[in-house]
């Protein structure tokens, strides 16, 4: 074997005249099966770079996908923010009103409704940049179904910058006449 500073390719060359002598050495037999057992070796080998190659071209499908969905959100920016801006404009956003009105207006038409036992928790709010959102809930128990209905119609007509979210009725287990109903609204509060 030559020196240990020899080059990679010099010792290769070695490395295949050594190969080639013992290969002629071999029985027909013997040559057969060593260019069998290379043959499997490399088909195992392209079997394994067949599958990484799917794999890459699935992320790069996949990235491309994302790429182009990310370029489509930004060319429509522009668009969604002028149509933001218009229907900002449309509002008059001074006489939104705050949490606390909100609330109040919510519980005095309770009140006005007739129900005797309700629970309405002190509301969430998401704080924004320009905006508060704030989400209330109000759960109503033992309420008929009319009253139920008379009210949902009420806060529609008297509070029409209060979105109904979602109504859950459900029915009381000891008595079908009563209704119990978990209302969730939706309202939003300008800060600027």
């Amino acid at each position: 074997m030559a020196r240990s500073d020899t080059s990679f390719a010099a010792r290769l060359s070695v490395f295949l005249v050594k190969a080639r002598r013992a290969f002629f050495k071999m029985t027909m037999r013997e040559k057969v099966l060593a260019l069998l057992f290379a043959f499997a070796l490399a088909l195992v080998w392209g079997s394994w770079q067949l599958d990484r190659q799917s794999l890459l071209k699935d992320k790069h499908w996949d990235a491309s996908v994302v790429e182009t969905s990310q370029q489509n959100w930004l060319d429509e920016e522009m668009r969604h923010r002028g149509t933001y801006e218009s229907q900002k404009a449309e509002i008059d956003l001074g006489s939104l009103p705050t949490r606390d009105e909100v609330s109040g207006q919510i519980d005095s038409l309770v009140r006005r409704a007739g129900f005797s036992t309700f629970d309405f928790p002190p509301p969430r709010t998401e704080v924004g940049a320009e905006m508060n959102f704030h989400t209330f809930q109000l759960v109503v128990q033992k309420a008929t179904y009319s009253k139920i209905k008379n009210f949902t119609k009420t806060i529609k007509a008297e509070l029409p910058y209060l979105s109904l979210e979602r109504v859950v009725i459900q029915a009381q287990e000891r008595d079908d006449d009563f209704l119990n109903v978990r209302y969730v609204f939706k309202s939003i509060e300008y800060t600027k």
